[in-house]
């Protein structure tokens, strides 16, 4: 079982729990004090699963562990400091105590946020080295902003100044968290409209792993002549991170965005034999 599915099912049962109070206050047009934690208890739980969801997701991808895992660790205290403020107001909390636990609350939020953001942004492929100072620049910010925003809680800044900081850290936050998905959108389509040195119609000889029945089949799904086997065949041409095709590379770097092309990736001319083009 992958390490998200856990923060999957909370999440839809949290969300669930928190639909079902909702509907329910509609419905009832009040709802008393214990319901009422309830609800926010729901929505607390089911958004702290999405942000584990989240950088699980990433650690399921082998990207980041260490911070991701930062990301699960402080997600769980900082709900479990939320729930102790929300479950607790009978204590009485002394205005020291209950400050310290909103401030806490909320240092941990930033950082398990910024680490879901962080490893999500590092999922995406960006072959331009400018694509990837756009994202770099966009991990600066989001770094910047949470900093700024842990100025004003802790020491308590209350400047207009802080304020319009942190207004536009988060614009300019956002900006970036949009632009970085669009350009590996934008990478994605760039490869696969690359031209294909391979024509449409190739077939591929083959010996049905059941039957050994040689054979010659065209990419994609298919079925052995003799036993009915079904398999798929899949085509993936080397290609530079860039989208580059490295067909008869002449030289160690790509020549549309200079990256060194290690020798196992390289495909020289000379070396496409085994494969029929009528």
């Amino acid at each position: 079982m992958r390490i998200r599915t856990p923060f999957l099912w909370t999440m839809i049962l949290s969300l669930a729990i928190a639909a079902a109070m909702g509907i329910a206050a509609v419905l009832l047009e009040e709802l008393g004090a214990t319901a009422e934690r309830v609800f926010v208890t729901s929505l607390l739980v089911g958004a702290y699963s999405m942000i584990c969801l989240l950088c699980a997701f990433v650690i399921d991808r082998g990207l980041a562990r260490p911070l991701m895992w930062t990301g699960i660790v402080t997600s769980f205290i900082a709900l479990a400091l939320w729930l102790l403020l929300l479950w607790g107001e009978s204590w009485r909390w002394e205005n020291f105590w209950e400050k310290l636990l909103i401030k806490s609350g909320a240092t941990l939020t930033i950082v398990c946020i910024g680490a879901a953001h962080f490893g999500l942004l590092a999922m995406l492929p960006l072959p331009r080295a400018a694509w990837r100072a756009v994202r770099g620049g966009t991990w600066g910010l989001a770094g910047l902003l949470g900093l700024t925003i842990l100025i004003a809680i802790w020491p308590e800044v209350e400047e207009d100044w802080m304020w319009k900081t942190i207004a536009i850290l988060s614009i300019l936050t956002a900006c970036g968290t949009i632009v970085t998905p669009v350009l590996a959108l934008i990478g994605r389509i760039q490869k696969q409209e690359e031209p294909s040195t391979l024509e449409e119609n190739v077939r591929v000889s083959l010996r049905c792993p059941r039957c050994g029945r040689t054979q010659q089949i065209r990419p994609g799904r298919a079925m052995c002549a003799a036993c009915n086997l079904r398999f798929e065949l899949k085509i993936e041409e080397p290609r530079c991170a860039c989208g580059y095709l490295l067909y008869g590379l002449d030289g160690d770097a790509c020549p549309e965005c200079g990256r060194k092309i290690p020798e196992k990736e390289r495909w020289p001319a000379a070396a496409s034999g085994g494969v029929d083009q009528p």
